[in-house]
């Protein structure tokens, strides 16, 4: 496994699904949870604890260089829904976990794993890097008690809304005590570094791009994309993102297209809490979180930079 202090190398797939809207935890979820099930998987789900306020990203449409393209090639209005791109604008936002408790413990007893994808999804998304200390501490332990509120437990886990990230909260996750985050882009494991300090929360990036980055890249229809996804599986771990707005609605047999050529070539899928068990932390590196770009994506994501020296 390449870098990856893994115990007993073998190929395997940490799969986590991003929900980001009401409508893709309410309806999403339950047709992936079936999937999941028909093919005995295990996984990582990422929620958000506060509310739907996705009609606030309209506003990317019109400033960010790429995002039209983007929106373009997944079609956002099949994607989410005129009345989840009004959330925020003419709707009022709804609560995520909180109006979908029950759901939410039901994918924790079904065995898969459950995470915290930040409180509010587009605001963390589209003002963590400016983020001071005190705000990003704020908003963290708003999200945590929620997830402790609906789950009676504490979370070992978080994924960054968008792959953003900032140094106030890899301090954050370290202070309370996080098994692992996953916020980052990159290759393997490993222990980050931002802003000139190093920090104690493993880092679990995705290795593999998602399937709005590729839709019209890689291809346009089922059979192509998973042909494209399965072929950039590589030996060891994988780690690949999908959203209950996507492969939970129409893009649903994508998914399990993949999951069967995947399976087929000997792959096997574990949930991130258990690929993260099996990693010899010493073997791991350091390495630096900045801030870049990725094939397919608009606007900018934290990538894994080179390990760091010494």
């Amino acid at each position: 496994m390449e870098s990856g202090g893994a115990k007993d190398p073998d190929n395997v797939i940490g799969l986590n699904v991003h929900v980001d809207t009401f409508e893709g935890m309410r309806s999403g979820v339950p047709r992936l949870l079936d999937l999941f099930r028909d093919w005995e998987l295990q996984t990582t789900f990422f929620v958000p604890m506060g509310k739907d306020h996705t009609g606030w990203t309209v506003k990317r449409v019109l400033t960010r260089r790429g995002f039209i393209g983007k929106t373009r090639r997944a079609g956002i209005i099949e994607t989410f829904g005129v009345k989840t791109l009004m959330r925020g604008l003419l709707l009022p936002g709804v609560e995520i976990a909180l109006g979908n408790s029950d759901l939410l413990k039901d994918i924790r007893e079904r065995g898969h794993e459950v995470g915290i994808h930040g409180l509010d999804h587009v605001y963390w998304h589209d003002h963590i890097k400016k983020m001071d200390k005190s705000k990003t501490f704020e908003t963290l332990a708003a999200s945590f008690a929620t997830f402790e509120q609906i789950m009676g437990e504490k979370p070992r886990s978080f994924a960054a809304p968008g792959w953003m990230i900032n140094s106030h909260a890899l301090a954050f996750f370290g202070e309370y005590g996080l098994a692992y985050s996953a916020d980052t882009r990159g290759a393997y494991p490993f222990f980050p570094r931002m802003g000139g300090r190093t920090f104690t929360t493993l880092q679990v990036p995705l290795t593999l791009p998602t399937l709005d980055e590729m839709v019209g890249i890689a291809g346009n229809d089922i059979e192509t994309l998973s042909r494209y996804f399965a072929a950039s599986l590589k030996t060891g771990l994988n780690i690949m993102a999908v959203h209950t707005e996507l492969e939970g609605k129409r893009w649903l047999p994508f998914l399990e297209s993949f999951i069967r050529k995947a399976l087929d070539q000997g792959f096997r899928f574990a949930r991130l809490t258990d690929i993260v068990a099996r990693l010899d932390r010493t073997a791991l590196k350091v390495c630096d979180c900045v801030y870049g770009t990725v094939r397919g994506r608009a606007g900018e994501v934290t990538v894994q930079g080179a390990p760091v020296a010494g």
